[in-house]
């Protein structure tokens, strides 16, 4: 396994940075879950999707978004 160095955009995880174990660092997978715990153990599901490689100076390798990043 590899690690990837994933960059959030949109969501509630907008900014974020994350280390994700992946299988091949240089092609993780197209899309990224991850669940929010909210009040009363209510989760929602928020999925992230790869949209290009991150500038090749910046600290994460990959950039992925959520849906509505790129609408508005």
């Amino acid at each position: 396994m590899a690690i990837a160095k994933l960059r959030l955009r949109g969501g509630p995880y907008d900014g974020m940075s994350v280390d994700w174990d992946v299988p091949d660092a240089d092609d993780p997978p197209t899309t990224y879950q991850l669940k929010l715990h909210g009040p009363h153990e209510a989760t929602e599901t928020v999925e992230y999707r790869r949209v290009e490689r991150a500038p090749e100076a910046a600290a994460e390798s990959w950039v992925y978004e959520t849906p509505s990043a790129t609408t508005g």
